[in-house]
């Protein structure tokens, strides 16, 4: 998916309205005003309204499908995959908590399947890369094996999920990246 830059401006815009006042504030009224656009002007960079939230969901599953790829070129442990990952997503997550809101809210996207199957999608996608990380470490020993690989991923990511979440609804009062680093520890002394 390549955006042009104004295009980038506005799928960003999208994200700031819907993480600050919902998903039903993102009208392309509010976008114009948002990117100093005229409404036709938007229109002239999508097509529609959906069009641009689900250029912003694409967005979200580049960045993370680029980050799964770089880890498995990588010569590391399933464990450090994982750990890699998650640390990513932190990163990512203080440095944009707007993403993050919109991203951990299945309130903004439930009312319209297009943006559920999309959502779905990119979860489906994430959740098998990262389950076969963790079958190849149970394989190679590294990883308890009396567990189901779905139910460690629900474990990991789950407790992810609930950090972030949490992280959200305090506006960021803690340091999201340290939070998770001590999440994972705990979470590696249960693997193991």
């Amino acid at each position: 998916m390549d955006l042009s830059m104004r295009q980038k401006q506005i799928v960003e815009a999208a994200i700031e309205i819907i993480a600050l006042q919902g998903i039903q504030s993102l009208t392309i009224k509010n976008l114009s005003s948002a990117v100093g656009l005229s409404e036709a002007g938007i229109y002239r960079h999508f097509k529609t309204k959906d069009e641009i939230v689900l250029s912003m969901l694409s967005s979200f599953e580049v960045i993370s499908h680029f980050v799964l790829t770089e880890t498995e070129k990588e010569d590391f442990s399933s464990l450090e995959k994982v750990q890699k990952f998650l640390f990513d997503r932190y990163e990512r997550f203080s440095e944009n908590p707007l993403a993050a809101r919109v991203m951990f809210s299945e309130e903004v996207f439930k009312n319209d399947q297009r943006f559920t199957d999309k959502m779905l999608s990119i979860m489906h996608q994430h959740g098998e890369a990262i389950r076969n990380i963790i079958n190849d470490g149970q394989k190679a020993g590294e990883i308890r094996d009396d567990i189901s690989t779905k139910e460690l991923f629900l474990i990991i990511f789950g407790s992810m999920r609930l950090l972030v979440t949490q992280w959200n609804m305090k506006n960021g009062d803690f340091d999201l990246k340290n939070e998770g680093a001590h999440l994972w520890k705990s979470i590696i002394k249960m693997l193991k």
